[in-house]
């Protein structure tokens, strides 16, 4: 009897270890076709390291990374290449993952050149079809990325990541390149693609983008696991300290507000066998220190008031 695969991607328990520290610890989640994953924290809570085992850029020294069924981590590149095709990534940076000597037309059709997917007029058809669809302007197309603003050139690598139609993409702050127009075409281009069946993981410090386009969310902090579920359903309860502090420090207009002083300690303090934010926590407490294992709960036992 064949096995039915439900989740397209499945990672379990991942661990990676830099300089005798735990950058990221037990991180687990499922995606499934069509579904959205959204990854939020501050800058150092693990998400770009997450990305990369996920990539397949860096191996883990725990846990495993699995692509429909089949083993994505600890195997060799020559394993995952039949599959590459089907697991795509759009960078933080476009320009850093641009290649510069090439033109538009260049980049878009170099991935279909790769795979030896169509005729040349295919390619080149298809290259013009996929700028369409993310609003890059086709008279640029003959021009290379250094003549690019950075709102065109991530709307360019979003193109590039598409050319493959991919079963899933991975994307690293797709947004903070773009203006407020260009976004919501982005998001809206995201929400089609998910509608279609493509899956998405999604990096961002947007959490508005994350509320409208993500499924479930996945919430870090010093590489572990503070919450995950529905973003609203988090919002709306806020019962968890650490993600209460993420949203006490977006921007607001009104009058009085001031968001949380969180960022001003090290990052991660060490509370063996407890909560990795026990030293930052306004609400932490004796036991949070002694091991209670709050990372992976829903809820913290120690909420806000």
């Amino acid at each position: 009897m064949t096995s039915v695969v439900s989740s397209l991607l499945a990672v379990r328990d991942l661990g990676l270890q830099r300089d005798g520290r735990w950058a990221l610890k037990g991180v687990s989640f499922e995606i499934a076709p069509g579904e959205a994953w959204g990854v939020i924290g501050e800058s150092g809570a693990g998400k770009s390291t997450l990305l990369q085992l996920v990539l397949g850029l860096l191996e883990p020294d725990e846990g495993e990374v699995r692509l429909e069924g089949e083993m994505w981590s600890r195997v060799p590149e020559r394993a995952r290449r039949p599959n590459r095709s089907r697991m795509q990534a759009v960078f933080q940076d476009p320009h850093a993952s641009l290649p510069p000597h090439r033109t538009g037309w260049e980049i878009l059709q170099e991935p279909l050149d790769i795979w030896k997917r169509g005729t040349k007029a295919d390619r080149r058809e298809a290259a013009a079809r996929m700028a369409a669809k993310v609003k890059f302007p086709e008279s640029a197309l003959a021009q290379k990325p250094a003549s690019w603003s950075g709102g065109l050139a991530q709307r360019l690598a979003v193109a590039r990541a598409l050319m493959l139609e991919p079963a899933l993409l991975v994307l690293d702050e797709p947004l903070s390149a773009l203006d407020p127009t260009l976004a919501g075409h982005l998001l809206e281009l995201l929400l089609d693609l998910k509608e279609a069946g493509t899956a998405l993981l999604f990096v961002s410090h947007d959490l508005p983008a994350v509320a409208r386009l993500c499924d479930q969310t996945l919430v870090l902090y010093g590489g572990e696991t503070m919450c995950q579920g529905p973003l609203p359903a988090l919002m709306d309860e806020a019962r968890h300290p650490y993600l209460r502090g993420l949203l006490e420090a977006v921007p607001r207009l009104e009058a009085g507000h001031r968001p949380l002083a969180w960022g001003t300690r090290k990052l991660r303090v060490e509370a063996p066998g407890g909560c990795p934010l026990y030293a930052r926590c306004p609400s932490a407490q004796s036991d949070c220190e002694k091991g209670l294992p709050f990372g992976q709960a829903l809820r913290c036992r120690h909420p806000f008031s």
